[in-house]
């Protein structure tokens, strides 16, 4: 009983130091509304729809600029007020080199906190979708890609697809593109806090202790 108490105790702690030190990457996921983030509800939790017209103050953008409403504009689905499968009612935020992409990056010091989890939702553009985050210092915590444009650019939401990271040291910018044609996006999103460890990465890490003791 006293060296299994001591093996998950063990485990316990590695996974700590270890989410110190790894992030956690999300995603392509599917994405209609807010209620899709998986960020709902942690501390500082803020989320940038563009209906205003603007980019909010604290983040800023390498290119592009808000777009929409019209035929052929890509908001979240459940920005106009409806999930209907059509976002040509809402605000998006266009860039016309797709395969450049947009950085966002998010200024500490005016949001009042470094973000620990931040978020995008691709709405629209060619080929296959890069999502990539970096920490305060501009080093990469990782790539994710998808597949899932539908080649029709006329507000269908059916396509869009939620990319986020989570890191306990904070992170400094995301970057997103695709390889082809131009590139929207919309719901720009941070928090101050990260998900808890699940539990099946807690027994993961025990039986990897247990498996270290027994040898």
């Amino acid at each position: 009983m006293k060296i299994k108490t001591l093996l998950l105790a063990g485990a316990a702690t590695l996974f700590g130091v270890a989410s110190a030190r790894a992030a956690v990457l999300y995603g392509p996921s599917n994405y209609l509304s807010e209620a899709d983030s998986p960020f709902v509800g942690q501390t500082g939790w803020t989320v940038e729809n563009f209906e205003d017209g603007v980019l909010m103050t604290g983040i800023t953008a390498s290119a592009g600029d808000p777009y929409g409403p019209a035929g052929n504009a890509d908001s979240v689905d459940g920005d106009d007020g409806v999930i209907d499968g059509h976002g040509s009612a809402g605000h998006s935020f266009f860039f016309a080199g797709g395969s450049t992409g947009i950085t966002f990056t998010f200024n500490a010091s005016v949001l009042g906190f470094v973000p620990k989890s931040v978020g995008i939702v691709w709405t629209d553009g060619v080929g296959t979708i890069t999502f990539e985050a970096f920490d305060t210092n501009g080093v990469s915590l990782g790539i994710v890609t998808g597949n899932h444009a539908d080649g029709s650019f006329y507000g269908e939401t059916g396509e869009d697809r939620f990319y986020g990271a989570s890191n306990w040291d904070g992170i400094g910018s995301l970057h997103i593109s695709n390889s082809g044609g131009g590139i929207e996006v919309d719901h720009v999103q941070f928090s101050g806090s990260v998900p808890a460890p699940s539990a099946a990465a807690l027994l993961g890490l025990g039986a990897m202790f247990a498996g270290r003791r027994r040898r």
